[in-house]
């Protein structure tokens, strides 16, 4: 399966899929590039990355690229990882590549956080600082604005489903990966919700009846 290929998610927008990129506590972020099914890394953080990071897809953001996503949770999981998580909030930048907050849906530590504002005082100082020294930011987006953010961004992709974000569309096949650190996507490790339907099932059946009551 091409990553590209997976929907915004089966609840979505109460729940949606996010592929990671750059899992919690690294400083590598690596970039899909869809033609060869491939990973690569793109640069390094200055600092370990406080959350899971990644992509949303089936949008584009007002910057023409996937909405960007921050997923909070307990533990580190892989680039290719791909979850499902809940929104419950927008960090804004004032260059418009704004950062959806998302807590790992089944994550029994987060089961209560439904908005932006049920996060810990700390948690959120660690988001910010990791964006500060090189961004400008604009405040935040509760739940409900959140939600209006991934529906816009999903239409504007059902009104070209062509449309691709550029550093995704970046592949360097042409023979200059020598040398290049990367990894091929493994769909062993890799999780797809629309697949395994119980990881979203299983033991959050409460999350998914709240999912569906905001559809």
């Amino acid at each position: 399966m091409n990553l590209r290929d997976i929907s915004l998610g089966r609840h979505a927008p109460s729940i949606i899929n996010v592929v990671i990129e750059a899992p919690k506590g690294s400083r590598k972020k690596y970039r899909y590039h869809a033609k060869s099914r491939k990973f690569r890394l793109a640069y390094e953080f200055s600092m370990p990355v406080p959350t899971e990071y990644g992509w949303i897809p089936q949008t584009v953001a007002e910057d023409g690229h996937f909405l960007n996503a921050m997923v909070i949770a307990t533990n580190a999981s892989h680039p290719g990882y791909v979850c499902e998580a809940r929104p419950i909030g927008v960090l804004k930048r004032k260059d418009r590549d704004h950062h959806v907050i998302c807590v790992m849906l089944g994550d029994e530590r987060y089961t209560s956080v439904k908005d932006i504002s049920d996060l810990d005082v700390n948690l959120l100082k660690k988001i910010v600082q990791f964006f500060e020294p090189y961004f400008e930011l604009s405040g935040w987006l509760n739940h409900t604005e959140t939600v209006e953010v991934i529906k816009k961004a999903h239409e504007v992709y059902l009104a070209d489903p062509k449309v691709r974000s550029p550093e995704a569309e970046i592949d360097s096949d042409s023979g200059d990966d020598e040398g290049t650190e990367g990894f091929d996507e493994d769909l062993e490790e890799t999780s797809t919700p629309e697949e395994d339907t119980e990881q979203a099932d299983s033991g959050d059946q409460g999350e998914t009846e709240d999912a569906n009551s905001d559809n």
